[in-house]
């Protein structure tokens, strides 16, 4: 079957996010009526990530930078996990405010130690990597395709 059909990604991912509940990127995230737009209506794509209309993509880092390249190395992992355009991607630092409100779905604030991407490159790499799996399973049942003729 050869299927040619045009739907931007912004598009896309707003509606397999709206289809599928949500998408989870990271832990404890919250589901039901605790889940949030971005502040500018942008869908967002579970408590760590939000695409723009203009396909920015916006990678939320909850570790503190202190010269060691943390936060732009945490969302260049989450980019490269996407297989995100790095000049559309945006890089947020929630609150721990905005994290309390939330019901704490960010976790764990703290960075010290030279340990921010020791200790969180496994859980920012795993999910980039589920979300990228699952916007193509995503994109494969709406296609009404295998997902192996998909690609992100």
């Amino acid at each position: 079957m050869n299927l040619n059909l045009k739907i931007s990604r912004r598009k896309f991912i707003a509606g397999s996010a709206a289809v599928g509940g949500g998408l989870a990127l990271g832990l404890q995230l919250p589901f039901g009526p605790d889940v949030v737009r971005a502040a500018d209506g942008s869908p967002e794509i579970g408590a760590w990530v939000v695409i723009r209309p203009d396909d920015t993509v916006v990678i939320r880092v909850v570790r503190s930078e202190m010269g060691q390249g943390t936060i732009t190395g945490l969302a260049q992992l989450v980019a490269e996990e996407l297989e995100c355009n790095w000049s559309k991607i945006v890089i947020e630092y929630p609150t721990p405010g905005e994290s309390v409100k939330r019901k704490r779905v960010w976790g764990d604030f703290s960075t010290g130690g030279s340990r921010g991407i020791r200790t969180s490159h496994d859980y920012v790499r795993q999910g980039g990597a589920t979300a990228r799996v699952m916007l193509i399973q995503a994109a494969a049942n709406q296609w009404n395709v295998p997902a192996s003729e998909c690609s992100a």
